[in-house]
């Protein structure tokens, strides 16, 4: 049996985990540590980490990570979320809440290549 996700079709492996997907001690493994999260927090902040996720995994300029946000989403691979728990966190791949998805990631693509080196031209 398999979910149907935006035009995507999970597998039955992944709707165990979204059925009931906590770890033993009732906390959210961190994909990119493995930690158990505290499930707290800033759903903002959640939301910059998660376009960090998708950015560290393939450094691309927009619209090429809004594929990898849409992939990442597709699969559950940020945390075990998929489209609907992303939407808990602001994190919507309707074309109206592009502008701020794209908004998040230019800061964070800016964040993330650090300061650019400031050239003098003569």
């Amino acid at each position: 049996m398999s979910i149907e996700r935006l035009g995507n079709v999970l597998p039955q492996r992944d709707e165990k985990r979204l059925t009931n997907g906590n770890a033993a001690d009732g906390r959210e493994p961190d994909a990119a540590t493995g930690a158990a999260l505290d499930g707290g927090g800033d759903a903002d902040s959640e939301a910059v980490a998660f376009v960090r996720f998708c950015y560290r995994r393939r450094a691309v300029a927009w619209p090429e990570l809004y594929d990898e946000m849409c992939a990442v989403a597709a699969h559950g691979d940020y945390r075990g979320m998929t489209y609907e728990q992303l939407e808990g966190l602001g994190i919507r791949f309707v074309l109206a809440a592009l502008p701020r998805l794209a908004e998040m990631a230019a800061r964070v693509i800016a964040e993330e290549r650090g300061p650019q080196p400031v050239v003098a031209v003569a």
